[in-house]
């Protein structure tokens, strides 16, 4: 049986040729269910209880946003919570979170994070700007974000509670 290869060898070259590959936190990503998926830091005008955070559910299963957070970088930074109540986001459904006063950062990058009721980090977005007080907010690209290119968000026209362009 020359030039054969056994079950136990072929498992071992096919699983090192997928870790040696594999993109760093591909892991982390290929479970990932909700997301963060476009964040308005600087609108028109004041930006008091104008700054929303749009979460898209990516996953396969309805999620409850009952205490759920996300954080906030004004002055003392710290979390608020998404909801008051039971809300369900259906898989594919957006739920966007209007910050209720002057809550985020324009010009220090900051990352935001999304917060499970159990105090884990579920996404994490990249520290971002915005000094030009218009109508364009960061936003994954694709939809939803892609697990191979996880910190691809562009700065383009906003798409507050649908898919990004």
């Amino acid at each position: 049986m020359r030039g054969s290869i056994t079950g136990f060898s072929w498992f071992a070259i096919v699983g090192f040729i997928l870790l040696a590959f594999a993109p760093i936190g591909w892991g982390q990503d290929a479970v990932r269910t909700i997301v963060i998926n476009e964040i308005e830091l600087n609108p028109p005008g004041r930006d008091g209880g104008e700054e929303w955070v749009e979460i898209l559910n990516v996953g396969d299963t309805p999620i409850d946003l009952y205490g759920w957070r996300i954080t906030y970088t004004y002055r003392v930074p710290g979390s608020v919570e998404l909801v008051e109540e039971e809300t369900v986001l259906a898989p594919g459904d957006r739920f966007v979170f209007t910050y209720p006063a002057l809550m985020l950062r324009n010009d220090d990058p900051t990352p935001i994070e999304l917060i499970d009721p159990d105090g884990d980090v579920i996404d994490r977005t990249p520290a971002f700007t915005d000094t030009a007080g218009n109508v364009c907010t960061w936003q994954r690209f694709p939809d939803g974000g892609d697990p191979l290119l996880p910190d691809l968000w562009l700065f383009v026209k906003g798409t507050k509670g649908t898919p990004n362009s």
